[in-house]
C-alpha cells in the first residue's frame, strides 16, 4: 500500500469534518453573517431611539396633563403625530428615521395598553 492510499481516508475525514463543522456552526447560530449582524445593529439602533422618543412623549404628557387615549387603532394618528414630534434625528439626518417613528408609536400603544 502506498503512502497516498494510506492518507486517503484521513483526507476524506478532514474534508467531511470541515463540512459538518460549517453546517453545525451556521445552524446553531455560532457564525453570524454580515447581513444578519447589520440587521441586528439597525434593530438595536431603532429600539434605542424609539425608547427615548416614547419617554419624551410620556414626560410631555405628564407635564401638560394630556390624558388623550393612545390605545388601539383609532388612536394611531395621535400616536404617530406624537412620535413624529418627539423622535430625534441623529446628527447627519434631516429628519428622524421612519422606523424610529413607527417603533415609538408601537411603544406608545403598548404603554397605553399596560395602563
Amino acid at each position: 500500500m502506498t503512502k497516498r492510499e494510506m492518507l486517503k481516508p484521513f483526507s476524506w475525514g478532514i474534508v467531511s469534518g470541515c463540512v459538518a463543522t460549517a453546517i453545525v456552526a451556521f445552524s446553531a447560530g455560532w457564525v453570524v453573517t454580515s447581513s444578519a449582524r447589520d440587521h441586528q445593529v439597525q434593530t438595536a439602533l431603532i429600539g434605542g431611539q424609539a425608547s427615548i422618543c416614547a419617554k419624551l412623549v410620556q414626560d410631555h404628557r405628564q407635564a401638560t396633563g394630556d390624558v388623550t387615549d393612545l390605545l388601539g387603532y383609532q388612536a394611531s394618528d395621535a400616536r404617530d403625530t406624537l412620535a413624529k414630534t418627539f423622535a430625534i434625528a441623529l446628527p447627519g439626518q434631516e429628519t428622524a428615521d421612519a422606523g424610529v417613528i413607527s417603533a415609538c408609536s408601537d411603544m406608545l400603544n403598548k404603554a397605553a395598553s399596560a395602563n
